[in-house]
């Protein structure tokens, strides 16, 4: 009797994993952006974010020693460091061409992100779209998705789709996002450099400084004019620099002054505030750990520099 062989059949395939795969797409993502780019409101910024936060997106990395991925980063003309980020692998440059491509979702982006001491943020498709995602945002993220996980409610003020702000609200949460972190970080991260700078370029550097600051470029309401810059050496090696804020906008708490002092020689260096709060001006200062110190009611205008010196 002949025998008779058996062949093995096609083999089925296996199921497409969405999560390990590169061939992503993101439409809605995309659309929202374009929606953004023509108007930067606050409202279409939320939108984006809601659909940013539901997506995953890709990750051009390079191998480290152990064979595991690494991001990739790039740098702005100043000198800013970003995560660059795809929402699909056309929008990924083929030269230089990546080692590896990672499929995250974006929280975890945002996560990594933040992480990064020397990291400004992420850049959401920078060869086309060049979308800027800075830090603070990234990190309202973060905190939103954290307290989801952990079924927490949703800090006051941090939700993404139901905060609305008004033009005037918007630029009050700018203004007090650069006086109290944006505007200390930098002094703290390089002073020396910071401080010549400033007394170099004055109110055209204050000026410059806000407005990079701004996530929504088009809504930056001031002109060099509004900021008023003096540099006194108060005491040999010892440097103040005092900042008038622009006196419209005012809210509770802003800045109608700040000052910067650095001490060469012990090369230590304090950003003080003059701040409007709800009864009264007060004396604040912002340290280098991002912490906001309260000093209690600040004195008459001609005296708040001697007060500082005696505190320093």
């Amino acid at each position: 009797m002949a025998k008779i062989t058996k062949f093995p059949g096609p083999r089925a395939k296996k199921p497409v994993d969405p999560n390990a795969t590169i061939n992503v797409k993101n439409p809605k993502v995309e659309e929202m952006m374009a929606t953004y780019t023509a108007e930067k409101t606050p409202q279409n910024l939320n939108n984006l974010m809601e659909e940013l936060v539901k997506a995953r997106v890709l990750i051009p990395s390079k191998l480290n020693e152990q064979k595991q991925p690494m991001p990739l980063a790039i740098k702005n003309k100043d000198g800013q460091i970003f995560i660059p980020i795809y929402t699909e692998k056309e929008q990924i440059p083929k030269e230089p061409k990546a080692e590896a491509v990672m499929n995250m979702p974006f929280p975890i982006v945002a996560e990594v992100a933040i992480k990064n001491p020397e990291g400004a943020g992420v850049v959401v498709n920078p060869f086309s779209n060049n979308l800027i995602i800075k830090t603070p945002l990234l990190e309202r993220v973060v905190e939103v998705e954290k307290a989801k996980r952990e079924g927490k409610p949703i800090p006051p003020g941090k939700q993404v789709k139901q905060v609305k702000l008004t033009e005037q609200q918007y630029v009050l949460f700018e203004r007090n996002r650069y006086e109290f972190g944006f505007l200390p970080s930098k002094f703290f991260e390089n002073t020396a450099e910071f401080v010549d700078v400033l007394c170099d370029r004055k109110e055209e550097y204050l000026d410059e400084l806000y407005e990079e600051s701004y996530q929504q470029k088009r809504m930056y309401p001031y002109l060099p004019e509004e900021f008023s810059v003096m540099a006194l050496d108060v005491k040999e090696n010892v440097l103040a620099v005092r900042v008038d804020m622009p006196s419209r906008d005012m809210g509770v708490p802003s800045c109608y002054r700040v000052y910067f002092v650095y001490d060469k020689k012990e090369k230590s260096a304090r950003y003080f505030t003059i701040e409007k709060g709800k009864e009264g001006n007060l004396l604040g200062e912002v340290t280098a750990d991002k912490k906001h110190v309260s000093h209690g009611e600040a004195p008459v205008e001609g005296a708040e520099l001697q007060t500082i010196l005696d505190m320093m």
